[in-house]
């Protein structure tokens, strides 16, 4: 008896039975984590898909989450720039800080879109030296980051590489079908004007091949005047613009107001899985913007 219970003690003791503990800052980066590691993982997102990732707070028990974690995902481009390095700084975990083995940056790993030029300075409000952030909602660049969270887990726990091998050409084949069916979707939207209040949707309309025809806000991160408001809206008016792409964190007041003298319909979507409720995963995530957009056609 003594014999069984000192194996038992030996076996979940043994740190080669015990799963890589990861952490991410959003949902979407959680899907990513959870389908190439599978039952060698445990995964939780500090952000549960609701928040603008621009602008929320440090919390204590994310510090505390960070602080037992193997490896530790981000977004990166700058997105979570106001409260990720308190996070990790305060942790004390130092697998995880900047350059550490379980450090995982996947914004490292993607080709971004609008990476700005010249001299740069806050007067251009919320701009990203690195690039557009946002590049979760564009399969390409979502499929690069999956190739380096496989990576970045290999490294950290090279003993299931054949399964992370094996989940990883899995989640690419999600990701292209997830693609597939929302190009049937909008298959005879070509002609579309998409606007978008921020520019959430580079990405998407990147990959999916739409005509983007501007975007409400003036100076990223910061309120559009009325003025601003007024002018955009009368473009959007005469360049017969279709509608209007908005995130649920988007002001509905401005976006009523923009509604209101251009005649452009707005649709507000979610642009993160959320970690309860929908879209629970990043087929309804693509779905419910393409959903969005095909509702819109007048």
């Amino acid at each position: 008896m003594k014999l069984l219970i000192f194996v038992a003690l030996l076996l979940f003791s043994n740190p080669l039975w015990a799963k890589l503990r990861v952490v991410t800052t959003t949902p979407d980066l959680s899907w990513l984590v959870e389908n190439i590691g599978g039952k060698s993982v445990t995964v939780e997102s500090l952000l549960d898909g609701s928040e603008d990732p621009h602008y929320v707070d440090a919390m204590p028990s994310w510090i505390a989450k960070v602080s037992r974690a193997d490896v530790f995902c981000l977004v990166g481009l700058e997105l979570e720039i106001g409260w990720v390095p308190k996070v990790l700084e305060r942790s004390g975990n130092k697998k995880v800080q900047t350059g550490g083995k379980g450090y995982c940056e996947t914004g490292k790993f993607i080709s971004a879109l609008e990476v700005p030029k010249g001299k740069i300075d806050r007067s251009m409000g919320d701009i990203h030296p690195s690039g557009n952030p946002h590049y979760h909602l564009g399969p390409e660049q979502f499929k690069n980051a999956a190739k380096g969270i496989f990576e970045v887990l290999v490294t950290n726990d090279p003993d299931a590489r054949l399964t992370y091998s094996k989940n990883l050409a899995q989640t690419l084949q999600q990701i292209d079908k997830t693609k597939e069916i929302v190009v049937s979707m909008i298959k005879d939207l070509k002609e579309f004007k998409l606007m978008s209040y921020h520019k959430e949707f580079s990405y998407f309309m990147k990959d999916f091949d739409l005509q983007y025809s501007g975007i409400i806000e003036e100076i990223p991160g910061v309120p559009p005047s009325a003025g601003r408001i007024a002018r955009i809206a009368l473009e959007a008016k005469k360049n017969n613009v279709d509608v209007v792409l908005a995130s649920t964190a988007n002001p509905k007041k401005l976006l009523e107001k923009f509604k209101e003298i251009s005649g452009v319909q707005y649709k507000q979507v979610p642009i993160s899985i959320r970690k309860l409720g929908n879209p629970s995963n990043y087929e309804e995530l693509l779905v419910g913007i393409a959903k969005a957009i095909v509702e819109s056609k007048k």
